[in-house]
């Protein structure tokens, strides 16, 4: 038995799963109305991601002595201490929460990719039935666009996408799941949404299919169009990130199933290759932790400024919701009051006729 259906978005950060995300609605996957405002200049069509899950994300990762561009694998001490400190329990709670009013819940956050197996452990004790979206993008954009909006080091780039795809490919390993390139959507939307539709046996909605293409996608968003020999061509590039990319865009390409056993076999070869680099990542995460020069947050301080406002706003629009409903709740109060002197005053007039 399940208590209904969980679709998780799982990546790299900037590889278009704000994109992909906003694409599960046309699939009749709901992603909640507790949005992270869209910033302008960062995402300014949306992050779609979900403002409770988003910032239980963040606390587990400050409480681990991380941030998001944390490259170390996540360690069972690491979910011994999330347990204790009760990050366990506080997230089965969110998540029965999310998903008890939908069908069919979506969430995305790129920090899942690093912290899937505490993850899988919460799905597990909500008995959700869960399937995964995996987005791919070329990796020498993501790491463009993550130097150009957080000052990140190219190599490191490069280590992050390695070790987001890496973990979302070899984690959702056995479940239902769905690879979708950015690239690929961006030129072909409708067949990249029908994919998804198939694989996650999901109905589409085509009126707002129509809208998603016509509307939401926006080419210009889009500031960087590679192919494999640019990514050859970086000396900057581990060879480990030109193979992976590679074989996922042969698969996302070749209609190859993603559970097919030599993919998984290939992918769990890759994860080997990755746990060989531990202590130089976690040299790496303690290096960036400790440096003065690298910036700590995604967000300028104007950015974050604007950030926190629309996040007022979205809560002061909640309260005035709560309001309401509380308005609501105590006019049917005194509309059941007025009911039962009704019913006692029918009852006296009973008895007194008798």
């Amino acid at each position: 038995m399940t208590n209904g259906r969980l679709i998780v978005v799982l990546g790299m950060h900037r590889s278009g799963s704000s994109a992909i995300a906003r694409g599960m609605q046309v699939l009749g996957i709901d992603l909640g109305d507790r949005l992270v405002p869209a910033i302008e200049g960062v995402n300014g069509k949306g992050f779609w991601e979900d403002f409770d899950i988003l910032g239980l994300n963040i606390e587990i990762l400050n409480i681990l002595g991380s941030e998001w561009y944390r490259l170390g694998l996540l360690s069972f001490d690491d979910i011994d201490l999330l347990r204790r400190e009760g990050f366990f329990t506080r997230a089965v709670e969110l998540l029965r929460q999310k998903t008890s009013n939908h069908a069919i819940f979506g969430f995305k956050d790129p920090r899942v990719a690093i912290l899937l197996p505490f993850w899988k452990e919460v799905f597990n004790q909500c008995q959700l039935e869960v399937s995964y979206i995996v987005t791919v993008r070329h990796p020498r954009s993501v790491v463009e666009s993550l130097a150009k909006r957080d000052d990140l080091d190219v190599t490191i780039g490069y280590l992050l996408w390695l070790t987001h795809v890496i973990t979302s490919i070899t984690g959702s390993i056995g479940d239902r799941r769905v690879l979708v390139d950015y690239d690929r959507l961006m030129e072909e939307p409708e067949r990249e949404v029908e994919r998804m539709s198939r694989q996650l046996d999901l109905k589409i909605d085509a009126s707002a299919l129509q809208y998603y293409k016509s509307e939401f996608l926006d080419d210009r968003l889009r500031h960087t169009i590679y192919d494999l020999n640019d990514l050859s061509q970086d000396a900057l590039c581990p060879p480990l990130v030109n193979d992976v990319y590679t074989s996922l865009l042969d698969l996302t390409s070749s209609g190859i199933n993603e559970n097919d056993a030599e993919f998984q076999h290939t992918a769990k070869n890759w994860l080997g290759e990755l746990e060989q680099l531990k202590w130089v990542l976690l040299m790496v995460d303690r290096l960036t932790n400790k440096s003065d020069g690298f910036k700590k947050t995604t967000l300028d301080q104007a950015t974050q400024i604007e950030f926190l406002n629309k996040s007022s706003a979205v809560c002061d629009t909640q309260i005035e919701s709560l309001e309401q409903m509380m308005i609501d709740r105590d006019t049917q109060i005194e509309s059941l009051e007025q009911m039962m002197i009704d019913r006692d005053t029918q009852i006296e007039s009973l008895e007194q006729m008798m």
